[in-house]
């Protein structure tokens, strides 16, 4: 089986259940009010819409937001990323993890009327594995390992090559419809006419093409029942700076402001009364990466005190105003994998006597020393202002316990490319966003020590490999939960790398608008997980 490769990123950087995100409120007492359908919603975004086809969205997220609320896939992600049915009602795996058979959902119909079928699921699939599709290739690259087949009008199967667990959350991604595109090749499919006007199965349709964006209105034929809004808007703004006026100008009902965003900006929005202020924390991660291969890294004591020599509190209160989590392991703390797990606290005092203990003594320059080798270590990361300033701030913390640390901005490709990927670094400070699900394999699997793996620190551990392996083959999802715990602990006592922090944005909500749920930030797409259950107008119940 191929695996999706995560992707890491240099610079910046879902729902509930159907009953609850789709509800009708029945135990309110009479009179009491309840949601009801009609209004306008103003989204603000800062980028145009390009190619409004689930397939290509990766490089522009308002593509995928808009994608995210017109089309529908097999799956969806819970609010802690459980898969869910969405277009499949359920489904059953078999042939030792190798074998998954979805049943759709009966009476679903496209947005101009049409009927969907398991044919649209197989075409969809194909066009993904096409050696021309221009969409994801790490996608492509797992589905290419595929074999999908319509048993009948409403049951595919997918025959993998071996059995890998995660998979199901491969399976979100949009459908399209096999009788409007099923004439184009790959190279047609990503210009097509269709890509500015869509057609779905998801809970809004393609209205118009607006000045300065798109609007959207209620599918009134959502197999899950319409949305409460009857429309949607996305209204483009030059940037962030803009967005944010917008905001305070009630021009917008909503807006994502990322976790660069100062403090004092959101304090005068909070501060206006009208705004909910939902802080959502993204799955993505940032970590140093330790090159375990090195010599001053290769004691374990060397890199369990630069980890215990860091308050990430304060890092993240200095650097990024506040907006991140601690993290431990790269699992997200709202995934259903993730269980709590001890890490070394921050102690600095503590992470000197260990050093000393373990022969590491301060030279008359204040820098430690253990016999030939110094602790100094170059750490490299991308040249942007907050990577750097980061990157600053642990240099600093690491002079305290006697680690002499020099900062290496360096362009962002360059970074990745001669440097991060080739594991031509000595530690390296990088944000990874591990993708739908919290497999950690690719990062830290033996097998991904060397190009193209995502083992980039170099540590291999016989017992991380046998719990990542076998947490690969299960499907069960309290055993894999179990399996990562195991992990998790196996690694912080390993740290080949200094976790830091996962980014925390800001969806800033005019309070008129009610129902939103909260979610780990898988994509920003996810703040519309719940869009089902939101609602302006309301009703007397009785």
């Amino acid at each position: 089986m191929h695996t999706r490769w995560p992707l890491f990123v240099a610079l910046v950087a879902g729902v509930s259940a159907v009953a609850l995100l789709w509800f009708v409120v029945l135990s309110n007492p009479s009179g009491e009010a309840v949601p009801a359908s009609g209004g306008h919603y103003v989204e603000g975004v800062t980028r145009a819409p390009e190619r409004m086809n689930p397939l290509f969205t990766g490089g522009n997220p308002v593509d995928a937001d808009i994608s995210s609320l017109v089309f529908s896939g097999l799956v969806r992600l819970g609010p802690d990323g459980t898969p869910q049915p969405d277009l499949a009602e359920r489904w059953e795996i078999t042939g030792n993890g190798q074998s998954y058979v979805f049943h759709l959902r009966r009476g679903v119909a496209w947005q101009d009327g049409e009927a969907f079928s398991a044919d649209d699921v197989v075409f969809t699939f194909k066009a993904i594995a096409d050696p021309a599709f221009k969409g994801d290739a790490a996608l492509a690259q797992l589905i290419q390992g595929v074999i999908v087949t319509a048993r009948d009008a409403y049951t595919v199967e997918f025959k993998l090559e071996q059995a890998y667990s995660p998979f199901l959350a491969y399976l979100t991604i949009g459908i399209l419809p096999e009788h409007l595109l099923h004439d184009l090749d790959a190279n047609q499919l990503f210009n097509a006419e269709f890509n500015a006007r869509p057609v779905g199965t998801g809970p809004y349709r393609f209205r118009r093409h607006t000045t300065n964006g798109v609007e959207l209105e209620t599918n009134d034929t959502y197999y899950l029942g319409p949305p409460h809004i009857s429309t949607f808007e996305f209204r483009v703004y030059a940037d962030v700076n803009a967005l944010s006026e917008a905001l305070r100008a009630h021009e917008v009902d909503g807006g994502l402001l990322g976790p660069d965003t100062s403090a004092s900006e959101l304090g005068v929005i909070a501060q206006d009364g009208r705004f909910a202020m939902h802080e959502l924390t993204s799955e993505a991660y940032n970590t140093v990466y330790l090159d375990t291969q090195l010599p001053v890294f290769a004691d374990d004591a060397v890199r369990l005190a630069l980890w215990r020599a860091i308050n990430p509190r304060s890092l993240i209160d200095d650097t990024v105003d506040g907006h991140g989590q601690p993290a431990d392991t790269g699992i997200p703390h709202g995934s259903w994998a993730y269980t709590p797990v001890d890490v070394p606290p921050f102690d600095p005092g503590a992470a000197a006597s260990s050093l000393e203990a373990a022969g590491w003594s301060r030279g008359p320059d204040g820098v430690r020393r253990n016999g030939d080798t110094r602790l100094e270590f170059t750490l490299s990361t991308a040249n942007d202002a907050s990577r750097v300033a980061v990157a600053s701030n642990l240099a600093q913390q690491w002079k305290a316990i006697g680690a002499d640390v020099t900062v290496e901005p360096l362009a962002s490709d360059a970074f990745i490319d001669e440097h991060l990927l080739p594991r031509k670094f000595q530690a390296a400070l990088v944000a990874v966003d591990p993708g739908p699900d919290p497999d950690p394999y690719p990062f830290w699997h033996s097998t991904q020590v060397t190009p193209p793996g995502r083992n980039l620190s170099g540590y291999s551990s016989p017992q991380i490999d046998d719990v990542l392996e076998r947490a690969r083959q299960t499907t069960d999802t309290a055993r894999r939960k179990e399996l990562y715990a195991q992990f998790a602990n196996f690694l912080v006592a390993a740290a080949p790398q200094v976790p830091l922090y996962s980014p925390v944005y800001t969806y800033v909500q005019n309070a008129r608008v009610r129902g939103f749920g909260d979610t780990v930030l898988f994509t920003t797409s996810s703040r519309f997980a719940s869009v089902g259950a939101w609602y302006i107008n309301t009703r007397r119940q009785g």
